[in-house]
Parts: C-alpha cells; sequence; structure tokens
C-alpha cells in the first residue's frame, strides 16, 4: 500500500474477534467537533457460521479495551453472564498432585527488586505467587477482586472476565453498530477480487453486492480467507514444537458459586479447563491427536467434569503456528 489515507475499512468475520478489531477502530476514528477524520468501517459476517464460543476466559487487558470503546462493565457483566477472573489454577502440572496459582497482580516494585532472593531465604515454604502477592489467598477464598460499589473498570486487585462468547459477540455487534457507526452486512463472501498490484479491490458478496475498500482485516479465523485463500500467505506450523491439535468442549450447569479463577488441570495428553459462568461453567480439554483419538478425548472430559452437559461435547482442529506475513498487502 503506497497511499497512507485509508477511509474504507473492511472486516471480514464476525465473533469476538471481528466485533473488537470494528469497535477499536471505530472508536478510534470517530467523528467529533476536535476531528473532522472518519474511517468508514465495514464488517461483513456469514450468517450460516456460528462463533467456536470457548475462548471464554480473558486477561485484565480486556477492561482497558471495553472501556476504550465506550461499552458499559455493568451492561457488559448483565448481559454476557460474566463472572470476575482474578487469574489461573494450575493443577497437576509436576507430580499429578500439586496446585499453584497465577494471579493477576503483580507483586509491588516487582521491576525494581528481585523477589525470588527473599522468597528462597524466608518463604520457601510457600509457592512464590502467595509469599509476593495477597490476591492467590483471596482466589483460594472465593473473594471478589472488587466492591459493587467500586466504579466501573476499577478494582482493589487486578482481574479479568469470564464471559458467554456467544453472548459477548452479539453485545460487541449491537454495541459497535448502534453506538459506533460500523456498517454490518450480513452476507457470504463468493469472490475476491484483485489489483494490478496485487492488493485486494473488492469483495463480491453472495447478495450480489461488491465491496471495496482500502484495507482489509480478516477475522475468518482458521479459514484464512483473504490472508490465505486470496492472497496465499505461507504459514509456518509450530506442530514440532507445541503438539496439541484438537480440542473437545462442553457445557455444564453450575452446581456451585462461580469461583473467580480459570482451572487447568494437566491430563496425560492435554490439559483440560474449567471456566465458571454466572449460570453455567464452560469445560473443555486441549490435546494432542497423536496419543488421544476424538472418542477417547471426550470420555476423559466428561469422565471430570462437576454438574451435567447442558451441550453435546464438540471436537475442535486446529494447527499451531501464525501466518508468516500478518500484514500481506492491503490485508492484516
Amino acid at each position: 500500500m503506497n497511499d497512507p489515507q485509508i477511509t474504507d475499512l473492511v472486516i471480514v468475520g464476525g465473533g469476538s474477534a471481528g466485533w473488537l478489531t470494528a469497535g477499536i477502530i471505530a472508536a478510534e476514528h470517530l467523528k467529533t467537533e476536535q476531528s473532522s477524520s472518519r474511517v468508514k468501517v465495514t464488517l461483513v459476517e456469514a450468517p450460516n457460521i456460528n462463533t467456536i464460543g470457548v475462548g471464554e476466559g480473558t486477561w485484565p487487558s480486556m477492561r482497558s479495551t471495553l472501556k476504550r470503546i465506550g461499552l458499559s462493565e455493568t451492561d457488559f457483566i448483565r448481559d454476557c453472564d460474566v463472572s470476575l477472573k482474578q487469574g489461573t489454577l494450575f493443577s497437576g502440572w509436576t507430580d499429578g498432585k500439586d496446585i499453584y496459582t497465577h494471579p493477576f497482580t503483580v507483586p509491588h516494585a516487582y521491576s525494581q527488586h528481585n523477589l525470588s532472593r527473599d522468597w528462597q531465604n524466608k518463604f520457601s515454604d510457600l509457592p512464590f505467587a502467595e509469599a509476593v502477592c495477597p490476591q492467590s489467598k483471596l482466589m483460594l477464598k472465593n473473594q471478589a477482586p472488587k466492591k459493587i460499589s467500586t466504579p466501573e473498570y476499577s478494582f482493589n486487585v487486578n482481574y479479568g472476565y469470564h464471559l458467554d462468547a456467544g453472548k459477548f459477540a452479539e453485545k460487541l455487534r449491537s454495541h459497535c453498530t448502534l453506538e459506533l457507526g460500523v456498517v454490518h452486512k450480513k452476507a457470504e463472501v463468493i469472490q475476491v477480487n484483485s489489483a494490478e498490484n496485487g492488493d485486494i479491490l473488492s469483495l463480491r458478496l453472495d447478495t450480489g453486492e461488491s465491496l471495496t475498500g482500502d484495507l482489509f482485516i480478516d477475522c475468518s479465523g482458521f479459514s484464512g480467507l483473504l490472508i490465505n485463500k486470496a492472497l496465499g500467505t505461507d504459514y509456518d506450523d509450530w506442530t514440532h514444537y507445541l503438539p496439541c491439535d484438537s480440542a473437545v468442549a462442553v457445557q455444564t450447569n453450575s452446581v456451585e458459586e462461580p469461583i473467580p479463577y480459570t482451572r487447568s488441570i494437566a491430563r496425560e495428553a492435554g490439559w483440560q479447563w474449567r471456566i465458571p459462568l454466572q449460570h453455567r461453567v464452560g469445560n473443555g480439554m486441549v490435546f494432542c491427536s497423536k496419543y488421544l483419538t476424538d472418542e477417547q478425548a471426550k470420555q476423559t472430559l466428561l469422565n471430570h467434569i462437576d454438574g451435567e452437559p447442558i451441550t453435546e461435547p464438540r471436537i475442535i482442529k486446529f494447527k499451531t503456528g501464525q501466518r508468516q506475513k500478518h500484514w500481506n498487502k492491503n490485508c492484516i
């Protein structure tokens, strides 16, 4: 791309990836009294493709993202079955019986002082996180990271979210279209047309419409509709580093109040997650198909869940790695 002026941006793919991208860009470039610049953001979403819906835990950085795009945290918590996440509890990763925590609050002055030396000299009978951070004890007591009176996006100890990914995408879609001016087109891309220099020129939709843009962002997931199928951007396969290539996911009803952390449980050929929302629990297991069949993985997961399944176990296949170019021509 030689022309730095981008006024027409097209995102292909919805879900949380597409709608977060749309919201961040639209909020940044809203036309205001102080600025006359405006980038038109259009999102194309195939009506018959559902979100994967297993990425139900976030890092604390999601708070600043939602605040940046102007989404009410109270509405988000209410409408997306959100519970607050203070970190992750790891079980069985060394000897099968151990547990340790990864809290989201960093120790005071950690960047100026090597805490490991003090820990080894004075508190080595405690896990490192418990010795240097108060959040681990709050997590294990199932206490909250903030009070109900604490302002939106503020905190006493740092936190992220557990959320319903499908409801989150719907919430983002509503906010982006109604509040930020994102244009939403429910359609499938059936043809990608190229310019003479190899850039993407336009998309032909199954509605008959032709959609042009200066910059295209590919949020179509594993299919890589633009970055892969249209531009042929090669993929670096990291399977030899990260051999897990499959996941099985199932939702269960809640049998207890939601705990304020994600559980990551080591299994023989992978690891299991438990993510508690307000009204249900997201469960799944990432595994390596070289050592477990899909049916064995399903049974392993079902043998280690609390509560009754409310969905059928679903298998997801993937290849670990990354595109050799994250920005190719006029496509990100």
